[in-house]
C-alpha cells in the first residue's frame, strides 16, 4: 500500500549513503519515468573522521545545488555488514535527517550490492567476500548473472571461508576487500587452486552509479533500518578482559549484557 505521503516523497529526491568500510559515500538522485537520474555524489576515505565530514559534506552538497533536506523524500543506506562504528554514523543521521524531513528509509545490503556491479558480466559462480577484522572475512556467494544466493551470509575465519568456497565447486569467481585484506593468504590458495578468478579492486566499492541504482530498487517504508551485524563486536568478544580491567566480575557483566540484550 502506497500512502498519499510515500507518494510525494517518490517525487523528491533519493538520498543513498554507505560506510561500512574505509570509504563513505553519498549520492543523490532525481526521479525519472525510468528510475533514477544522478544529481550529485561524494566519495571519502576519512578513517575515523566520517561523523565529522557526513552531515557537513551532505549540508555543502545541497548548499552548492540550492537545495535543503526538504527535498529529500527518501533515504537508502547501507546497513551492513561492515564497520560497526561506520555502520552505526550513517545509519543514526539517516534516521535523524529522516525524522526531520519526513523521509521514507530503507536498508541496503551490502554483499549483494557488490555482487551486483559484476554479475551482468559474468556466468557461474560468484563469492563476495569483506574483510571483517583480523583473520575473519564476510562471504556470501551468488549465481550469476541471476543473483540467485547459493550460500547466505556469514562470518568466518579464513580456512573455513576457503573450504566453504571449495564446497561450491572448483571454478569460480572471488571479489571483495577480504582478498586484499588477506592478500598472502589468498594468493597461496590461488597457486594450488588456479580455477579461482580473483577481481581486481576496482570491484572492492561500490561505485556511485551502482549504489544509487541499488537504492532506487531497495524497498522503502517508514521503519527504521536494522543494522546487519552478522558478527559480535570486539568488545563483546573481549567482554572478560575490560571487566577486569574495570574492577568487575566478568560473569557478571556477560549477565548485565545479555540482560540488555535480550530486552
Amino acid at each position: 500500500m502506497i500512502s498519499a505521503d510515500s507518494f510525494h516523497n517518490s517525487q523528491k529526491l533519493l538520498l543513498a549513503m554507505g560506510g561500512t568500510e574505509e570509504r563513505l559515500q553519498l549520492v543523490l538522485g532525481k526521479p525519472t519515468q525510468t528510475g533514477y537520474q544522478m544529481v550529485a555524489s561524494r566519495e571519502w576515505t576519512v578513517p575515523r573522521e566520517s561523523l565529522r565530514v557526513l552531515t557537513a559534506g551532505l549540508k555543502e552538497t545541497l548548499d552548492t545545488l540550492g537545495l535543503t533536506v526538504s527535498d529529500i523524500g527518501r533515504i537508502a543506506c547501507v546497513r551492513g555488514p561492515g564497520s560497526f562504528t561506520g555502520l552505526r554514523l550513517v545509519l543514526a543521521a539517516a534516521e535523524g535527517l529522516a525524522a526531520g524531513c519526513n523521509a521514507s528509509l530503507a536498508g541496503i545490503d551490502y554483499l549483494a550490492m557488490l555482487a551486483r556491479g559484476p554479475a551482468p558480466l559474468l556466468s557461474g559462480t560468484l563469492h563476495v567476500m569483506t574483510y571483517a577484522r583480523k583473520g575473519l572475512v564476510y562471504l556470501r556467494t551468488f549465481n550469476t548473472p541471476s543473483m540467485e544466493e547459493i550460500f547466505p551470509l556469514t562470518s568466518l575465519s579464513l580456512d573455513a571461508a576457503t573450504e566453504q568456497i571449495l564446497a561450491q565447486g572448483t571454478q569460480a569467481v572471488v571479489m571483495g576487500s577480504g582478498l586484499r585484506k588477506n592478500q598472502t593468504y589468498f594468493d597461496d590458495f590461488q597457486k594450488t587452486h588456479t580455477g579461482f578468478t580473483f577481481l581486481s579492486k576496482i570491484w572492492d566499492n561500490a561505485s556511485p552509479e551502482l549504489l544509487l541504482e541499488t537504492a532506487a530498487v531497495a524497498e522503502f517504508d517508514e521503519a527504521h533500518i536494522t543494522p546487519l551485524y552478522v558478527r559480535v563486536t570486539d568488545a563483546e568478544d573481549n567482554l572478560a578482559d575490560i571487566a577486569k580491567k574495570r574492577g568487575l566480575d566478568p560473569r557478571e557483566a556477560r549477565k548485565r549484557l545479555d540482560e540488555l540484550q535480550n530486552r
